[in-house]
């Protein structure tokens, strides 16, 4: 049951992120990719913010003595 609710947990976090960040309207992502028009450097800094976060998670999971749902 741990491992339900984490999955639902992280997915609803993952979604809440991106309907934040306004990843979820496809123009955005487009005028991303459209690197030699009208470029939106925004999804860059979406993704580095989530690399920021998996870092600072990485750290804190190396130094537990066992796994956080076990």
């Amino acid at each position: 049951m741990k491992q339900i609710f984490a999955a639902l947990a992280t997915g609803t976090l993952f979604g809440a992120g991106l309907a934040l960040s306004g990843m979820t309207n496809p123009a955005r992502v487009r005028a991303f990719l459209d690197l030699f028009g009208n470029w939106d450097p925004t999804l860059a800094f979406v993704m580095g913010g989530a690399v920021l976060v998996m870092v600072v998670a990485w750290i804190i999971q190396k130094r537990l003595l066992r796994p956080v749902l076990a």
